[in-house]
């Protein structure tokens, strides 16, 4: 309940604190974004929550190279509650203005779930409906993944289609938020859909750092045996460092 409301609070200072920075337009070169969120208590209630994440960027002309991680650990009186991991890369190949193609390979866990290790590769196209800084991003993808999970005493192979949607708004130069949606239909078992989500906030500090803060829905419509829910919820609220 204490490490809920320490980040409810500090959700709230993201959305209503002051600042002057001015973010620059990232062209041709590398940007990159790193987040870390940190909640520990003691006393009555002794709670540690660790999240990281990792986004860095590489674009020359018409290539883009992306390399994206992430990892969250919580403990509760020093039993652990939560570990999950994920690591992934991907090239983009802009055609036109609007139109793009895609391929990436993903690894990620999350024991909790009981899934150790699961091995995603996406290939597929993207179109931009607006690109205007500053003011309104907003771009839809659709293509195929395959997925390898391996369980504890056991693994499956899983095909896909992937639907994926981001909207970024900014209100100012300081203040923004992004929600991203992605459904994930089986092709072989309606069962077995998955449905992803994001919505967060960013308000920035400085010209380099800004609190971000974000709740994260995922559901598996065929979560392996023996998950006690088919459902993951993350709230975080994280310093963003941005170059």
């Amino acid at each position: 309940m204490k490490n809920n409301l320490i980040s409810f609070l500090v959700f709230g200072i993201s959305v209503i604190l002051p600042s002057n920075a001015v973010w620059a337009d990232q062209a041709n070169g590398m940007s990159n974004e790193s987040e870390a969120g940190v909640v520990i208590t003691g006393g009555n209630t002794d709670v540690s929550t660790l999240s990281f994440k990792e986004n860095a960027t590489l674009k020359e002309d018409h290539n883009s190279y992306n390399l994206k991680g992430r990892y969250l650990r919580s403990s509760n009186g020093g039993i652990e509650q939560a570990l999950e991991w994920g690591l992934g890369v991907r090239y983009e190949r802009t055609l036109n203005g609007r139109l793009g193609v895609f391929l990436g390979q993903l690894v990620e866990s999350n024991i909790y779930q009981n899934i150790f290790q699961r091995y995603a590769t996406d290939l597929g196209g993207k179109y931009t409906f607006q690109q205007k800084e500053k003011d309104l991003i907003w771009f839809a993808e659709g293509g195929y993944r395959f997925t390898r999970e391996n369980y504890a005493y056991s693994f499956k192979n899983l095909s896909f289609l992937r639907l994926y949607t981001e909207v970024e708004k900014y209100f100012s130069e300081t203040v923004s938020t992004k929600l991203w949606l992605e459904y994930l239909p089986n092709l072989s078992s309606w069962k077995g859909y998955q449905f992803n989500s994001n919505l967060s906030l960013n308000s920035a500090i400085s010209t380099v750092f800004s609190l971000k803060s974000g709740f994260e829905f995922r559901y598996n419509n065929d979560a392996p045996s023996g998950v006690k829910s088919a459902s993951d919820r993350i709230f975080t609220t994280s310093l963003v460092a941005k170059i």
